[in-house]
């Protein structure tokens, strides 16, 4: 009793009819009216450029795996070489500052050198200068031929002049 109420709301006039009575899926499909969407070349096009899509998108991962590696080994080869650079650093310091103090060692002696060198041309400066003032004492006082006394006459004007440009240098450093 209870389903025939219930079949009987549903045939009440007063509803809309939303569900029609013949279905739309009763039917099978069919398949003879369908257009296929592409063909075999197409497909095969398709496939190609799927293919390539799939070689671009490996050759991409790969290029940026290279310059990845390439980035990491340029990057170490610059730490290394920053190292090394260091250690070099160490060594040049170390070498100028050996050099500095050579040129100062050098500089020292060149001095003393000089000093002694000054010193050796006073004394032979002083040294010709009195065997310059005895021989023309000697001289003055030997009795010469005329010949003989041109002759040493000419050496000892070569000695004055020697003397005199020793003089020009050294006149003014004493020992």
């Amino acid at each position: 009793m209870h389903q025939n109420n219930l079949y009987s709301m549903f045939e009440d006039p007063s509803l809309p009819d939303l569900v029609p009575e013949d279905t739309i899926f009763n039917d099978p499909f069919i398949l003879d009216n369908l257009t296929m969407p592409s063909s075999q070349p197409d497909t095969i096009g398709i496939d190609r450029r799927l293919d390539n899509l799939t070689i671009d998108t490996n050759t991409q991962g790969l290029r940026i795996e290279i310059e990845r590696v390439k980035r990491q080994r340029l990057q170490a080869s610059l730490r290394q070489l920053k190292r090394d650079m260091a250690i070099m650093n160490a060594e040049i310091n170390g070498l100028k500052s050996e050099l500095r103090n050579f040129h100062e060692i050098q500089n020292s002696i060149n001095y003393q050198l000089d000093g002694e060198d000054t010193r050796t041309n006073t004394l032979a400066f002083r040294c010709m200068t009195r065997m310059n003032e005895v021989l023309t004492a000697l001289v003055s006082c030997v009795i010469l031929s005329p010949e003989t006394r041109s002759e040493v006459k000419t050496l000892i004007q070569e000695l004055t002049t020697t003397i005199q440009h020793f003089s020009v240098r050294y006149a003014a450093t004493y020992v």
